[in-house]
């Protein structure tokens, strides 16, 4: 449900106050421009200031910043005019993640030039109420769960979250409370019988082994390549000052070794055994540099699951998660109605 209000005092003045940093932002800019221009461009060649090249860069960039800015403050500004707001009333059906990692390459010329990389992560994080998306704090996110009712106030224009109540359940019967509580307890409490290995036991047990080894084997190899080139060009006096690429891919080979054997101990053990846990929450994790992930937070810690299982769970329900008999990678989930779902 989705009504018009007028805006409070309260929201007044939240949207006065983000304004603040904004306008702040401006001046730290310049200060940051100015430092950058006197130390990265000192050492350039005197044409490619008397061209003009590097005052119209950094004024374009300049121009870009105070765009973003202005452009904020002036949503602001228009919400306040406006004086109204939206009210959302729903039900949390899901929540996301969004990770985008940039990299920047950044040189400086001259006789001795030199270039670096950096890399900066951000994290955006949104909910689905009655499946529409709205972006929030990361304040308000963690807040709520899918399932929860909730009643939201956002500014219309700057979109921001001016506040974000979870709403109590409706009154229930304290005996019927009580028992689905104590009903929980105990089955958290109760302990699985080790059962044998199926089939598809086995099989998902060894295309999680195979999924653990490609991702130590991908991360060990550019470490292996420095290492080897550095060794036929006979500069082990650099591998020895640069010791931590040497431990990297070691440590990763050993860790890659220990889960080969534990997959041989479960192999012929052929035996798993099962720990009993609660669906506390759920959500996506989507990014730039990364497969779209479902991830469903139990009692008994975070699983990534298939879309049909995540979409299949519900925040409170009763699972059984299945390890091998060494190690603590898990192997599957099953619904209290047996149905099994396998984690690779």
């Amino acid at each position: 449900m989705k009504e018009q209000l007028p805006l409070s005092p309260e929201d007044i003045k939240k949207l006065k106050k983000q304004m603040i940093p904004m306008l702040i932002f401006p001046f730290a800019v310049v200060v940051m421009f100015t430092v950058f221009y006197k130390l990265a461009f000192k050492n350039m060649d005197d044409s490619f200031f008397q061209d003009g090249i590097s005052e119209k860069i950094f004024m374009g960039f300049a121009l870009f910043f105070l765009g973003i800015v202005g452009y904020m403050v002036w949503t602001s500004v228009i919400d306040i005019k406006r004086g109204f707001k939206y009210r959302i009333t729903g039900v949390v059906t899901d929540k996301r993640l969004n990770i985008q990692t940039s990299t920047r390459h950044g040189s400086a010329g001259g006789r001795s030039g030199s270039s670096g990389t950096s890399s900066s992560t951000t994290r955006h994080y949104y909910l689905y109420i009655n499946d529409e998306e709205f972006s929030v704090d990361y304040k308000h996110y963690t807040r709520v769960k899918v399932g929860a009712t909730v009643v939201m106030d956002r500014a219309p224009k700057s979109r921001l979250t001016l506040s974000l109540t979870v709403l109590a359940k409706e009154a229930e019967d304290p005996q019927a409370t009580n028992q689905n509580r104590a009903e929980n307890i105990k089955f958290l409490e109760s302990e699985m019988r080790e059962e044998r290995f199926s089939d598809n036991d086995l099989q998902a047990l060894k295309q999680i082994f195979r999924a653990y080894t490609k991702r130590k084997l991908l991360f060990m190899l550019p470490f292996v390549v420095v290492i080897f080139g550095m060794i036929t060009n006979g500069l082990l006096g650099f591998l020895i000052v640069l010791f931590p690429l040497f431990v990297v891919p070691l440590w990763q080979g050993v860790s890659a070794l220990r889960r080969w054997g534990e997959y041989i101990r479960n192999k012929g053990y052929a035996h798993k055994r099962g720990v009993t846990a609660l669906v506390e929450d759920k959500l996506t994790v989507t990014g730039n540099r990364r497969k779209g992930t479902n991830k469903v937070i139990t009692t008994r810690g975070t699983l990534s699951v298939s879309t049909v299982l995540y979409d299949s769970l519900n925040v409170g329900e009763k699972v059984i998660i299945f390890f091998p008999k060494y190690g603590k990678l898990p192997l599957s989930v099953m619904k209290l109605n047996k149905e099994e779902f396998y984690l690779f």
